[in-house]
């Protein structure tokens, strides 16, 4: 099992990348995890397209860490945490 110094350098590394695909990120390194959001703001009507397009570039990405999960609430919310 890694330890959680190297958990939290991926959880970081992956920030990075969804914040270059233009995901708006809160990470919470004390517990292990960030949301990524993909969204238009509320003034704007929802489009799930480019949404979606984001999201599973962000499910790809994760499958590259054995330490970390994506969870996907909608096509604009994504949970990624490290096990």
């Amino acid at each position: 099992m890694r330890n959680n110094e190297e958990k939290l350098k991926q959880l970081e590394h992956l920030c990075t990348a969804c914040r270059e695909l233009g995901a708006e990120v809160r990470y919470r390194p004390e517990h292990g995890c960030f949301t990524a959001m993909v969204w238009d703001g509320w003034d704007e009507p929802y489009n799930e397209g480019p949404a979606q397009a984001v999201q599973h570039q962000i499910q790809r990405q994760t499958a590259q860490y054995p330490d970390l999960v994506c969870y996907c609430f909608d096509p604009f919310s994504t949970l990624v945490y490290a096990v």
